[in-house]
């Protein structure tokens, strides 16, 4: 007869492909609606220009066109994360993703300024509870040792949307209209949707989940006793109340004032002030993030395997070094110099974002990676409402050299937030654990 401990050696590596297999189907699944959700995005950042031009906006008004889908963006980030941990992380992904593509679509009916503002806001709002239920989503379907680096394959997406984005957007312009390359994306979201609602795996256990098991191997159920906690409402929000996790949001916010500033700004800067082609604008301004979506991958990888303990001795340069290359990229004479400082810059700056994003999703239980990812998303995506609008103003006021210096701002935040947030996971879980409340008393729902 076989000895039991054999027996669950065994047991045990018959069940790890089976968490392998789930986790890097949710990745899969996801890293597509992520990248669907930034063409939906950001398409308005190469058709800005001609909707400047119809509705006569000068750059400041434009900037608050960008500005107003990442109030609402912003400010959705948290309730996004409390609706996923209470109601569940697929079903706040669907309602989320079957709303925006609607908006998105109208967005092309658009008659003036003041219209734009209230699509833009609602369409915003919408796309805001996606990020939390996603992190949720991921949490609940990965083992602790594979999080970081799911969350930083699907993470990966975002660079990578951010890269296809205005080169998907661009041809649509350029044959259809501004408003005609709303309605053709839109139609891309309507088929996210569906692989979304068809692709994404069952949960796992909250055994798998947490290795309860101290290995990677838990078997996939249906069984909707054995499905991940779902937190209630009023403890989800005893979260909020964690000054360790507002640091982080402050690192993230500064980090995203230069990703959501070039993002934003790089495609009509390209155009107006260098005389490049509205083609030409979409393929140069997609160039550096293709760079940073590598980049966002190995320094996931490498942190999750090497620099664990310690997120300062990484931040910190990588911070310094990218504020460096934006002042060299400020300073230069042609398009093509531009760009390859940029990509020089995205390049090093993505190597810290798993770093500032993934730490505190991978430390806090699963049952709360909603309401903590929502947090940690809202600094970033605040960083977008104040971004694009003051370097909208810099530039119409100023010059677009003074608007890019701005960005420089974001490493210094960045730096500020690292030298405040714990650096060892003891201190981390040490400033949590008042704020959480144990397993025992959640309550089970059914898996979303």
């Amino acid at each position: 007869m076989m000895e039991p401990e054999k027996a669950g050696e065994i047991q045990e590596a018959t069940r790890r492909p089976a968490t392998s297999k789930v986790a890097k189907v949710t990745v899969v699944v996801l890293f597509i609606a992520w990248l669907v959700d930034y063409i939906d995005r950001l398409v308005i950042t190469i058709a800005l220009p001609e909707i400047g031009d119809e509705f006569s906006l000068g750059e400041t008004e434009q900037g608050l066109v960008l500005t107003a889908f990442f109030i609402t963006y912003a400010l959705f980030q948290i309730p996004g994360g409390i609706l996923a941990d209470s109601w569940g992380a697929k079903r706040t992904m669907l309602v989320a993703a079957a709303g925006w593509s609607v908006f998105t679509a109208a967005c092309g009916l658009a008659r003036g300024l003041g219209s734009m503002l209230a699509l833009r806001a609602v369409f915003g709002a919408l796309q805001g509870i996606f990020p939390a239920a996603s992190i949720k989503a991921i949490s609940e379907r990965t083992t602790r040792k594979q999080r970081l680096t799911a969350n930083g394959a699907m993470s990966a997406s975002n660079p990578f949307g951010a890269a296809i984005a205005p080169m998907v957007a661009a041809p649509l312009v350029a044959a259809f209209g501004w408003r005609g390359a709303f309605f053709a994306v839109a139609v891309l979201g309507a088929g996210m949707v569906f692989v979304l609602w068809k692709g994404l795996p069952p949960a796992l256990t909250r055994d798998a989940t947490t290795d309860g098991t101290g290995m990677d191997g838990d078997a996939v159920t249906d069984d909707k006793s054995a499905a991940p906690v779902q937190v209630p409402v009023r403890d989800a929000l005893r979260l909020l109340r964690s000054s360790v996790m507002w640091r982080f949001t402050l690192m993230f916010c500064g980090f995203n004032i230069i990703g959501w500033g070039l993002v934003s700004w790089v495609p009509t800067f390209l155009r107006e002030t260098k005389g490049v082609s509205l083609t030409g604008a979409g393929v140069l301004a997609g160039i550096p993030w293709f760079g940073a979506a590598v980049s966002m991958v190995l320094g996931g990888y490498v942190f999750d395997r090497y620099l664990r303990g310690n997120h300062r001795r990484v931040v910190i340069p990588v911070m310094l070094v990218t504020a460096v290359l934006l002042m060299f990229m400020v300073r230069a004479e042609t398009a093509t110099e531009f760009i390859v400082w940029e990509t020089g810059g995205t390049l090093v700056m993505y190597l810290a974002y798993m770093q500032i994003f993934g730490l505190p999703l991978r430390m806090l239980p699963p049952e709360y990676a909603g309401v903590g990812g929502g947090m940690v998303n809202f600094g970033g995506q605040l960083a977008g409402a104040v971004s694009p609008f003051v370097m909208g103003f810099l530039a119409e006021r100023f010059s677009f050299e003074v608007a890019f210096s701005f960005l420089v701002l974001g490493a210094g935040v960045a730096v500020l937030g690292a030298l405040i947030t714990p650096q060892t996971t003891e201190a981390f879980r040490a400033g949590l654990g008042r704020h959480l409340r144990t397993p025992a008393n959640a309550v089970v729902t059914e898996k979303s």
